[in-house]
Formats: structure tokens, C-alpha cells, sequence
């Protein structure tokens, strides 16, 4: 016990010099970067960015201000930056007075905490000095320290959270105007004749060239210059030579390090001296040739450790997604490229078969082995065979075969025909085929796209998914939680064995782990394993409703109706009429239906759901067989509809007592080999009322479902109750079709903040 104790004590008493030693670093690195900061200038002015250095430092900012003020001091610029000290100042007593205010680090807090600060300066300042000019650059250098300050509190906030940092959208920005924001500060630091802001903006180039390749040696490029511009526009013209030389590096980037650093400093020294000599070309020189030298003697895994530290990199199951993705992009390309040879192989079979013509075949079949073929040939005995087969009849043939010639006629007319009939065939079965390859086209195109939905997996969400279900008593657990590009969270949870336990329950405790509500699971098993997925609740609510009657002689509906559940947030509403009325019409609208469901329940678009039923219609049978689809397509994340339409009437769409149609002007599946759609998408909006109808159902009649849908209680059965039986009554006492309605009821659940 004694010996524990001790042990305590020694973990003790090693801790505090530790924090203390932390404490003291810290306050060391925050006046050091606020020292350096203080130098910088922005369009000839003194800079606010060793202000957002101290708002990002929070407790740690009196330090801070200690380093700016010894910065200035050594400047000589105490006077002309009491505006910058006075900001610092204010903002050391903030965190000393207040030590929780800038803990959490709230980047919307914090940037316009500085904004309220540097303007409010300003504004006192120019009351002394009214200087119009100085006011608005004063005025400008506070909104961008603003910026500055939010976007690093931004990427700071994610880094701490745990959650990816991407270059992409808006991080992306954020980034960029860091970077932006570092290099214009230290362009103004000078060290005999090496500029330090270039320098390292030439050693970064070269590395960002190595690892994203021609984008990141342009870009990285281009921000450089907006950089210098921003700090000298004397500085600027050479500058601009940068993002040409970083494109040039990263086609080098493969031989090495040393390789990119050659060529970018070549590149640049030539694009250098082409454009001229200027007060600042030597001293651009000596930049490049130090940002090189820095970058080839630069250890190879300091780049990689640098972007993994403070811009994280993509994780393996990112990775393997977008590989995933680009190779089912890949081969979808290779299929039509193949389809496209095939396409143009048929067509020169089928001009060289039509070249074959019945005068070709009985001059080959008479004149073969023939010893005076070329004396015909010269006294126009062979003309006068030829004109012989096309129906005229002369005089004399004058052929040493000619009792043999009718027969000859006739095989070599029937080989013709036969030929004929192998070439519609052959081109039958090219066409089936260009049409299956170009549905496989298709089916790869929707699984490339549906991967690429996903934006971002969220380690630490999918570790607490996992750690979740293991402590229910779960065995083999594998999660993924990833967010697609509605910034919707979706979970994905791989079992060993059955799952029996309560839904509710599971997926209850699931949204506490999470910290978002999810709907109940879709559960899915196959080979001891079971798969259950997860979707946020979606912020829209469809609530749906059908009617059904029958036609006058209709033993039953020819009209097939069913509502797909893909996701949470992705439904369908597929409605299809058949050919005439009775079995056979049933035949043909269910089998689309179904082929439909089956389709888009494997991820596969509407679009190719269509196609793939039109080859199907057109194989069934020798018969005509055809039938309308009308395809409907809800999602409940973003709040849109998407409509499909192959030869089927009009949709309709109900909003604020005002109806919208959705008309159709093409065919129905299994009449043409390309049958192309009508596709169209809208907005939804709370209250919003949708009507599908089948083409028994009369237009003049459905023109008042305004006045039914403004009741904005009632039920979508009801709706589609009442606007059936009016279509009902309306064809009573003639011949009427089969009658199907279905409506849909739009509605708003909650409000969703994107991040």
C-alpha cells in the first residue's frame, strides 16, 4: 500500500512540471507566431493578422500581445499600429477576465467578437485622423481578419472533434485563405536578400505538386500570388510565374524529390528570365533556388506527416469508395465504347450485304470455271444475261449455259433471300445486344453515382456505432456512419448472425450514441451475416394515397400501382397501364411494376429501370406488347420530386390552391427499340399535394383537385377517394377504362442545419 502510494506521488509530481513545461511552450509559440506576424502588411498598411493570431490564441493571448508589442518596438511602429495593439489588448483582457469565453472556440463567436473589435477602432481612430482612404483599408483589413479568424477557429473546431478535414467546399476555402493569409504576413519578413513568405511558398508548391499533381501545383500557385499581391504589388508581377512552374514540377514529381525540385526551379528561373529584368528578379531567383533546395533536402515523410497532422487525409473506406466508384466509371466507359464499334461494325456488314445484288450472284454462279467468260464479257453476251435476271428478256442470250440459266436464277434468288433473312436477324440480335450493353452502361453509371453520394465516413461516429452495438451483446460488429451529399447521416451495421432483439429499442440507443434521430433499420441477411441500415429522419414527410376502379367490362384492373420504400429518404410512387384492359393489361403493368422495384430497390435509376423495360417488353412475345410507366421519385433529404414518363398522362402538382401539369409527349415501353422518356424534377415545399393518374381517368375531372386539396387536413386517402369517385361518376354511362389515382402529401417535419 505504502509502495502504491508512493508511485501516486511520483506520477504526481512528474505531471506538474510536464504541464507546466506545456504551459510555458505554448505561451512561446503564441508570441513567437504573433511576433512574426506583426510584420506583415497589407497593401502597404500594417497587417490585422497578428490579431486573429491572438483571438485563435484565447488564453494564451497575453503572450501574444507581449510579442507583438516587442515586435513593433523593434519595428519602430509603435504609433502607426495602435490600432492592432489596442486589439490585442482588448482581447488579453477578454480571456483574462473571462478564461471560458474563447474555450469552446466558436468560430461564428470568435470572428465576430474581432470583427466588433478592430472596426470599432478603427471607427475611433478615423475620428482623429479623418483619412478616407486609410478608413476603408482599415475597414477592409478588419473584415478579412474577421475571415481569417473564423476559418481557422472552423478547421481548428473540426480537427478537435475528431471528424475528417477534406480540401473540398467550404474547407477547402478556409484553407486557402490561411494559406493566403500566412504567406502575405511573412512576404513582409526580409532576411538579406531572400524574401521568407516566397521561400516557403517555393518550397510548398513542389509538395503540394507531389502529392495532388497538376491542381495542386496550380493552385498552390495561384493563391501565391494572390498572396505577395495582397502584401506588395511590387512583388506581384514575378510571383505570378509560380503556378505555370508548379504545373510544369508535377509532371516531374514521379522521378523524386530532387527531379520535381529541378524542374520547378528551371521552370521557373526560365519563365523568370523570359519575362524580364526587373528591381526584383535576382532577389525572386534566390527565392526559388531556396524554396528548391529546401523542398529536395525536406525529409519525404515531413510532407505526408505535415498533412496529416493539420489537413487529414482521406480514410481507406473514403478511398476505397472513390476507387470503387471511378473503376464502375471506368468499365461503364469501356461498355460504350464497345457498344459503339459494335454500332458501327453492323453498319458496314449490313452496306456490304446490300452491295451483293441477284446480277453479282448469277454472274458468279454461270460464269464460275467458265473458259469463255471474258470472250462474254467482250461481245455483251453477259450483259444480256444480267438483264436476263432483272426480268427482260432479249432476243438471244447467247450463253454456252443458258438451258441451264432459270435454274441458276432461281437458287441464286433463293440464296439472296435466305442471305436477306439472316442479315434482319443478325441485325435484330446487334441491336438487342447495343441495347443490353447500353443498360449495362447504365447500371454501372447509377452504382458509380450512388457511391460517390458518399461524402465523408465518420471514424469517430463509426467507432461509437460499433462500440454500441457490442456492449448490446453483439458479436462480429462492423459499422460505417457516413454522411452523403445532403449532409445526412446514414449507418451501416454488419452482424454475425440473426438479429433478434427490439428494433426500437436498438435504434433508440443508436440515436443517443449518434446524437441524431434515425428511423427504424432495414434489416438484411445472407450467409450468417446480417446487414442493418440505418437512415437519418429526412426534415420532409410523404404521406400517400390510391384509388382503383374498374373499367366498364373489365374483368380485372389493367393498372398496376405500388410504393417503393428504398430509404428513409428515397421513395417511389410507380404506376403502370397496360395494353387494352383485362389479364393481359394486368400482365404487362404488373410485370413493369415489378421489374421496376426490384430495379430501383438495387440502386439503379429510373431512367434505367425504363430502358431495361422496354428491351424486356420488346422480347416478351411476337405479339404487341406495351405499356405506360409513370414513375415518381421523392426525396425527402433534400425536398425534391423527380418525375419519369413513358406514354402516360399527365402528373399534376397541387400548391397554394394552383395546379401545375406534368405532361408527356412520348411512348410507351416496348413499341421502338429507343424509347426515351420525358424526366423532369421540382421543389417541394410544405403543403405541397402531388397527383398521378392512369389515362381512364378524365383530365377535366382531375383539373378540380385544387378545390379538394385546400383543405390542408384532410387525409391523402381521403383526396384520393374523393377525385376517384368524381372520375368514376364522370365516365358512368360510357365506355370507360380502367381508373387509378394516387396522391401524395407533402409536409415539413423539422428544420436541419447543413454544416
Amino acid at each position: 500500500m505504502l509502495k502504491f502510494k508512493s508511485k501516486q506521488a511520483a506520477v504526481c509530481d512528474d505531471a506538474a512540471p510536464r504541464s507546466a513545461r506545456s504551459f510555458l511552450l505554448r505561451c512561446a509559440a503564441a508570441a513567437g507566431v504573433c511576433f512574426l506576424a506583426s510584420f506583415g502588411n497589407m497593401v502597404g498598411f500594417p497587417s490585422f493578422m497578428n490579431v486573429a493570431c491572438a483571438v485563435i490564441a484565447g488564453r494564451f493571448s497575453p503572450a501574444a500581445f507581449i510579442g507583438a508589442l516587442l515586435s513593433y518596438s523593434v519595428q519602430g511602429r509603435l504609433a502607426e499600429s495602435a490600432i492592432q495593439i489596442a486589439a490585442i489588448a482588448v482581447c488579453s483582457a477578454v480571456n483574462f477576465f473571462f478564461p471560458a469565453y474563447s474555450k469552446n472556440g466558436d468560430p461564428i463567436r470568435l470572428s465576430l467578437f474581432t470583427a466588433a473589435v478592430t472596426l470599432l477602432l478603427s471607427g475611433v481612430s478615423s475620428a482623429v485622423s479623418p483619412d478616407g482612404f486609410l478608413v476603408s483599408m482599415r475597414i477592409i483589413s478588419s473584415l478579412m481578419c474577421a475571415c481569417v479568424v473564423y476559418a481557422a477557429a472552423f478547421v481548428i473546431e473540426r480537427a478537435r472533434s475528431g471528424e475528417p478535414v477534406r480540401l473540398c467546399g467550404l474547407t477547402a476555402v478556409y484553407c486557402a485563405m490561411l494559406y493566403i493569409a500566412a504567406i502575405a504576413t511573412l512576404s513582409s519578413c526580409q532576411i538579406g536578400i531572400f524574401n521568407i513568405g516566397r521561400v516557403c511558398a517555393c518550397a510548398a508548391i513542389p509538395a503540394a505538386a507531389k502529392k495532388r499533381r497538376a491542381a495542386g501545383g496550380a493552385v498552390m500557385g495561384a493563391l501565391t500570388a494572390v498572396s505577395v499581391t495582397l502584401c506588395s504589388s511590387a512583388l506581384s508581377v514575378n510571383t505570378m510565374l509560380l503556378a505555370a512552374a508548379g504545373l510544369i514540377c508535377s509532371a516531374f514529381c514521379e522521378l523524386g524529390c530532387v527531379a520535381a525540385a529541378l524542374s520547378f526551379m528551371i521552370s521557373a528561373s526560365a519563365a523568370l528570365a523570359a519575362a524580364g529584368l526587373n528591381s526584383d528578379t535576382f532577389h525572386m531567383l534566390a527565392d526559388i533556388i531556396a524554396g528548391s533546395v529546401i523542398f529536395a533536402a525536406m525529409p519525404r515523410s515531413l510532407p505526408y506527416t505535415l498533412m496529416s497532422r493539420f489537413v487529414i487525409l482521406n480514410s481507406p473506406s473514403d478511398t476505397a469508395g472513390q476507387t470503387a466508384s471511378s473503376r464502375l466509371a471506368f468499365a461503364s466507359m469501356t461498355i460504350n465504347d464497345i457498344r459503339d464499334k459494335l454500332a458501327a461494325v453492323s453498319h458496314t456488314v449490313e452496306n456490304r450485304s446490300e452491295s451483293i445484288t441477284l446480277e453479282d450472284r448469277v454472274a458468279e454462279a454461270a460464269c464460275r470455271r467458265c473458259r469463255l467468260c471474258d470472250e462474254c464479257r467482250r461481245n455483251g453476251c453477259m450483259n444480256n444475261m444480267l438483264s436476263y435476271c432483272r426480268g427482260e428478256l432479249p432476243e438471244a442470250v447467247g450463253c454456252v449455259r443458258a438451258a441451264e440459266l432459270p435454274e441458276i436464277i432461281t437458287r441464286c434468288r433463293e440464296e439472296q433471300l435466305a442471305d436477306r433473312a439472316e442479315a434482319v436477324r443478325l441485325k435484330e440480335m446487334r441491336g438487342f445486344l447495343q441495347e443490353q450493353l447500353g443498360s449495362m452502361t447504365d447500371i454501372l453509371g447509377d452504382l458509380s453515382c450512388r457511391l460517390s453520394r458518399r461524402r465523408e465516413v465518420d471514424a469517430r461516429l463509426s467507432a461509437a456505432a460499433k462500440s454500441y452495438f457490442e456492449r448490446q451483446g453483439f458479436k462480429g460488429v462492423r459499422a460505417c456512419v457516413y454522411t452523403d451529399e445532403n449532409c445526412c447521416r446514414h449507418a451501416e451495421i454488419y452482424l454475425t448472425g440473426k438479429f433478434e432483439k427490439d428494433a426500437l429499442q436498438i435504434t433508440a440507443g443508436l440515436c443517443r450514441a449518434l446524437d441524431c434521430d434515425l428511423d427504424l433499420p432495414g434489416v438484411t441477411s445472407a450467409d450468417r451475416i446480417t446487414k442493418l441500415e440505418f437512415d437519418e429522419t429526412p426534415p420532409f414527410k410523404a404521406e400517400f394515397g390510391c384509388y382503383t376502379a374498374l373499367g366498364s367490362g373489365s374483368c380485372c384492373s389493367g393498372d398496376t400501382l405500388e410504393t417503393v420504400d428504398c430509404s428513409a429518404g428515397e421513395r417511389y410512387v410507380l404506376l403502370s397501364d397496360g395494353m387494352g384492359s383485362g389479364k393481359r393489361a394486368r400482365l404487362d403493368s404488373a410485370m413493369s411494376v415489378n421489374l421496376a422495384a426490384h430495379m430501383l430497390r438495387s440502386g439503379l435509376s429510373m431512367s434505367t429501370a425504363q430502358r431495361m423495360i422496354n428491351s424486356v417488353m420488346r422480347v416478351k412475345d411476337w405479339e404487341e406488347s406495351f405499356a405506360t410507366l409513370d414513375f415518381l421519385r421523392l426525396d425527402l433529404f433534400s425536398g425534391r420530386a423527380e418525375f419519369l414518363k413513358s406514354g402516360a398522362a399527365p402528373a399534376y402538382l397541387c400548391r397554394d390552391g394552383s395546379m401545375v401539369k406534368i405532361d408527356c409527349d412520348s411512348f410507351p415501353a416496348g413499341i421502338l427499340p429507343s424509347c426515351d422518356p420525358n424526366v423532369s424534377s421540382c421543389k417541394l415545399f410544405d403543403g405541397d399535394v402531388l397527383l398521378l393518374a392512369s389515362d381512364g381517368a378524365p383530365e377535366k375531372t382531375l383539373m378540380r383537385f385544387s378545390e379538394l386539396a385546400e383543405d390542408t387536413r384532410t387525409e391523402a386517402d381521403d383526396l384520393a377517394y374523393s377525385i376517384g369517385s368524381l372520375c368514376t361518376a364522370a365516365s358512368c354511362g360510357v365506355k370507360s377504362d380502367d381508373i387509378t389515382v394516387a396522391v401524395v402529401k407533402i409536409s415539413y417535419k423539422k428544420e436541419r442545419v447543413c454544416m
